[in-house]
């Protein structure tokens, strides 16, 4: 009995080749004559991850993309930690720029169920600073009063709403007559 796998092997080597060397021709893709089949495999698939590279956003696309990123809507919880703000119930944020425009939000201050507000708010709220004093001794034994800065927000991320708890708040907004214009 004759072994005629390392025969099988070498025309099926050869048929892939073929059909490597038929595509290359069609891509335009230049090789020399006696090319490897693993040399030409990786001609062939650097041009395809070339082709397959996302096409580059016209501007429009670009500004389409950058509002629904910033105007997505994120469920928060948010603490005011600035005691100047110990009665406020919420505040209103604005956040402006060329590219969106400008956002006004009201945000309440510890809402049980969480609020919804725009991903550039959160990002903006996240970024807001309040200033604190705290009293360091200076290398003379004197005491003063040095500032530094701490957030003035705790912001807890919470999960998307449910389809169950969306259609009880649609329900809920109904009853109420919160939603009728």
């Amino acid at each position: 009995m004759t072994d005629t796998s390392n025969v099988d092997d070498t025309l099926v080597n050869e048929d892939e080749l073929t059909l490597l060397k038929e595509r290359a021709d069609m891509m335009g893709i230049k090789y020399h004559p006696s090319i490897g089949l693993d040399k030409l495999k990786e001609k062939v698939n650097e041009i395809l991850v070339i082709e397959e590279s996302p096409v580059e956003e016209t501007p429009g696309q670009k500004r389409t993309r950058l509002i629904q990123e910033a105007t997505k809507l994120v469920r928060i919880r948010v603490t005011c930690m600035d005691p100047n703000k110990k009665g406020w119930p919420g505040e209103i944020f604005t956040v402006s720029n060329d590219v969106i425009g400008t956002v006004r939000k009201y945000v309440p201050f510890n809402a049980e169920s969480g609020w919804h507000v725009p991903n550039i708010i959160l990002k903006h709220m996240k970024r807001k600073k309040r200033q604190e004093f705290r009293n360091v001794k200076t290398r003379n034994g004197m005491e003063i009063k040095e500032g530094y800065l701490v957030p003035a927000f705790a912001i807890e991320e919470l999960s998307p709403l449910t389809e169950e708890e969306l259609k009880e708040l649609a329900r809920k907004q109904a009853m109420n007559h919160s939603i009728d214009e």
